[in-house]
This record gives structure tokens, sequence and C-alpha cells, in this order.
């Protein structure tokens, strides 16, 4: 009877490690369906930029090798009224599209890894979708995603992790409300000294004031809480500045005028198109720098 019982709990326990290893073994080892990328990048271009023409993304994600693919997100890439699309509607077309794309490819291939990438308002666009995932406002998991790599981001903070020299102002259209998340670790930002759409210093009101009403053209219902803190955020600082006769001062003509030269002669040096020379450190450019992100994250 004793070695009856001791054969049958041998049994048994032969049995219960087969069931199991039964159930445990196609999660770790069964091929994903065919035609699945290790990693999925989106990469949405900057304003008047599109699929064909992805402008300097197209050398960011060249070559990145047979077990990545790459789609280039459409969408109007439009910024005034009298184009497609004001900027703040076609920022949340890039968005929506952004999100529906990775949506899409991670039903039908779970164990796909996404990465975002995106240059300007491309920048702007992904930033929002990265930090909604990082912050689980999303229906993404942040672990579905492997990094995030924005090139003259518009909403660049000074918590975000910089690549390059240091910088002292921010991005023009302020910075997101709760940041990156989940996602911060895994998610760089680089962005030109000179660049004023991603490098605005925090003493020029009317430009942010700019920057805050081109976010805030076409409301997205979701960014409302972004778009409080960040009117909230200016009206501090001004009363901070000496109360309302240091804002009269900060928003007059004067100082407006100011800032439109300064602007004027960020957009004659050519910094914001200047991301395929500038070095990040000696000897690597900034698209070299975010190409090599990329390719690693396969």
């Amino acid at each position: 009877m004793r070695l009856r019982a001791t054969v049958t709990a041998i049994v048994t326990l032969v049995i219960t490690v087969a069931v199991m290893a039964g159930f445990a073994a196609p999660a770790q080892a069964a091929p994903g369906p065919r035609g699945c990328p290790k990693l999925y990048v989106l990469a949405i271009p900057g304003t008047w930029a599109n699929n064909q023409n992805p402008g300097l993304l197209g050398a960011v994600t060249a070559g990145l090798g047979p077990e990545t693919r790459v789609d280039y997100v459409g969408y109007d890439a439009t910024a005034f009224p009298w184009e497609k699309a004001v900027y703040g509607k076609s920022k949340a077309q890039a968005v929506a599209n952004t999100t529906g794309l990775a949506v899409t490819m991670l039903r039908r291939c779970p164990r796909t890894r996404i990465a975002l990438t995106g240059y300007s308002q491309g920048a702007d666009a992904a930033g929002d979708v990265a930090s909604e995932i990082g912050t689980g406002r999303a229906g993404i998991r942040p672990g579905q995603v492997a990094g995030v790599v924005l090139l003259s981001d518009p909403r660049r903070s000074h918590d975000n992790n910089l690549v390059g020299p240091p910088l002292e102002g921010q991005g023009s259209g302020g910075p997101r409300r709760g940041g990156m998340g989940w996602l911060l670790p895994r998610a760089f930002t680089i962005c030109e000294p000179r660049d004023l759409y991603c490098n605005v210093p925090r003493d020029f009101y009317v430009t942010r004031i700019a920057g805050y009403l081109a976010e805030t053209s076409d409301p997205t219902p979701s960014q409302l809480g972004q778009y409080q803190a960040e009117a909230g955020a200016i009206v501090d600082e001004l009363l901070r500045q000496g109360g309302l006769g240091k804002v009269t001062y900060e928003l007059s003509n004067a100082r407006a005028r100011q800032q439109i030269l300064a602007f004027d002669r960020f957009l004659n040096s050519g910094s914001h198109g200047n991301y395929q020379a500038f070095e990040v450190k000696p000897g690597v450019t900034a698209v070299a720098w975010a190409r090599n992100f990329l390719a690693g994250l396969a």
C-alpha cells in the first residue's frame, strides 16, 4: 500500500508539472502572429511635412533593421486658420491617429513594443501620446512602450530627460501635466539651444502666451486640465514678478517688440531645422543620436 501510494504521488507530481509546463510554455515560447515586428516605430513629422516627405525624420528612422517596422503618422500638419486646420486641431488629429495605429498593432501583435518619435509639431503630439500612456490615461500600458525620442518639442520641460547641453528655457507651449510618468526613464528630448519652440526663456511671457494660444486654438477636452495649469502658471509667474505694474510692463508693446525681434532672429538663424548638424555630444548629431536610440530598442 505504501509503495502504491508513493508511486501514485510521484505520478501525480509528474502529471502536475507536465500540465503546468504545458500552460506556461506557450506564453514564453509561442511565436506571435506572422508579420509582427519586434518594434513598431510611429514617427510623426513636423508642420507641413507628410508621409511622402517626412523631413528629418526620414534620417532618424532610416535602416533600423529587419525586426523594426516604421510608419509615418498622417495628419494635417498645419498651423494657421487659412490652412486645413489650426495648430491645436492638427496636433489633436496627430495624437488620435498615433494612438489608433498603436492600439491596432498591439491588438494584432501583443508582443510588439511601440516606440514614438516626432519633430516640432510631431514631437508635441508624440510627447502628448507618451504622457497619456505614462500617466495611465491611455488604453496602452507603459510596459508596451520601448522608448520615446522627441526633437524640438514645444512642450519640453526641465523634468524631461534632455540629451545635449543644459538649457534655461522650456517649450513655448508649457510643460505637460504629469510629465512622462512611468515612461520617464526611457523618454528623451533633444533641443537646439537657439530653438525658441523648445527653449523659450521663462520671462518671454508674450511668446509663452502665443504658444499657449496655439495649443488651445482648438481645445481637446482631455487636455483641459493641462490648459488650466499652464494658464495658471503664466499668471502666477507674472504676479510674482512684482504685481500688476510688472504685468503691464511684461505685456507691453516694448516687451512684445523685443520678443518679436528675438523670434525673427531665431527664424533667420535656421536653428529649428539644424538638427542634422547640431551635435548633442562631440561627433554625434541630434539625428544620429535619435536614430541610434531607436535602433537599440529592437
